[in-house]
């Protein structure tokens, strides 16, 4: 049996094919385009909470105990390390105050001594100083003891001198592309299934114009109809004369087409 392709039945089965096709395009495009937008809603709420003047603030406080807490752990070490290198500072004070008798071998193992025990004291020396310095300036110094208080101190000027509004805006502008590809899919998906949509209504949009017309049509014939009909009045009553005319002449040629058939007969 040969498959009909222009029957109702097919027309129907492919135009609810089609409308459900252009429902699935417009539902997907505004899932995925709805997703979009909202990731890059969410980061922006986000981020005017963390640079919120409270949030900010909090964040000041908090490291600033934190500070406080690194200080103390660094006076911490410092007497730690005093603490350590008072006996030897002793001992090299003793072999430094040894009454000089000449350049004998006792003379330099002294020396050799002083010089082993200020070597093995000087990085925690150092640290020491550091230390002392950072106390007495706020100044940080490359000692990696200090990196941490450094650390601290650095976060703690930027954000008592962050521009609030500069620091949003340059942190929204990486949300940008969420919202332009999300409005895109959206208006690209509706695009699609509106022209799938319009063809399931064609025949609707036909039928519609059909009838919009149909009133002038109808208007028009009626308006017209006399005038037509007046005109045709007018035609036939010239061309009754010459139509007359041509029906003489015809049935005088077919009488003498008959007479000449007799004659001939005879």
């Amino acid at each position: 049996m040969k498959k009909e392709y222009l029957s109702e039945e097919n027309y129907k089965n492919v135009k609810g094919k089609i409308s459900k096709l252009s429902l699935f395009i417009l539902l997907i495009g505004i899932i995925v385009g709805g997703l979009l937008i909202t990731i890059g809603i969410l980061k922006n709420h986000q981020i005017n909470l963390e640079l919120s003047e409270e949030n900010i603030q909090k964040e000041i406080d908090e490291k600033t105990k934190l500070l406080e807490e690194e200080k103390e752990k660094l006076n911490t070490l410092k007497e730690e390390l005093k603490v350590k290198i008072n006996p030897i500072l002793e001992e090299i004070k003793t072999l430094s105050r040894v009454k000089f008798d000449g350049f004998n071998d006792a003379y330099y193992e002294r020396e050799d001594r002083i010089d082993e025990l200020e070597k093995s004291i000087k990085k925690d020396k150092e640290t020491i100083d550091d230390i002392e310095s950072f106390n007495d300036t706020g100044f940080c110094y490359s000692d990696k003891v200090l990196d941490e208080v450094c650390d601290l101190q650095s976060e703690i000027y930027e954000l008592e001198n962050i521009n609030i509004e500069f620091k949003k805006r340059h942190e929204k502008a990486d949300n940008i592309p969420f919202f332009m590809f999300g409005g895109f899919i959206i208006v690209a998906s509706s695009m699609f299934a509106f022209s799938f949509y319009i063809m399931t209504k064609r025949r609707e949009i036909a039928a519609f114009s059909m009838q919009q017309m149909m009133p002038l049509a109808e208007e028009g014939i009626e308006k017209m109809a006399p005038t037509i009909g007046k005109a045709g009045k007018t035609i036939v009553k010239e061309m009754a004369p010459m139509y007359g005319e041509i029906a003489k002449e015809i049935s005088k040629g077919i009488k003498e087409g008959l007479s000449d058939e007799k004659k001939d007969t005879k």
